[in-house]
């Protein structure tokens, strides 16, 4: 069964969705990377917590957007203000 052509596509197939899915991980956690380092930069600090608040939202698009927030920004509370936002909707 192992050497079976359906046994070869489906672990091709689990292959190709993992490295997928790996690809696009680390394209979220570079994203998380900078937001912290434009606010580090931006603002001087951030809370403790935050990368892992930031991994909560889903959608890329959002993540794009705190970002370009992030650079923005004046004050931690107007980028929490935003953050919270974007964690409602998450999806």
């Amino acid at each position: 069964m192992e050497n079976s052509t359906l046994f070869d596509g489906i672990r091709d197939k689990w292959i190709d969705q993992g490295v997928k899915e790996g690809i696009e991980q680390g394209k979220r956690e570079e994203r998380i990377a900078a937001i912290l380092e434009a606010l580090q930069e931006n603002v001087g600090q951030y809370p403790d917590g935050l990368a892992d608040m930031l991994r909560s939202i889903r959608d890329f698009d959002n993540l794009k957007a705190m970002h370009r927030k992030a650079i923005k920004v004046k004050n931690m509370h107007e980028f929490l203000i935003a953050l919270d936002e974007a964690m409602q909707v998450r999806n």
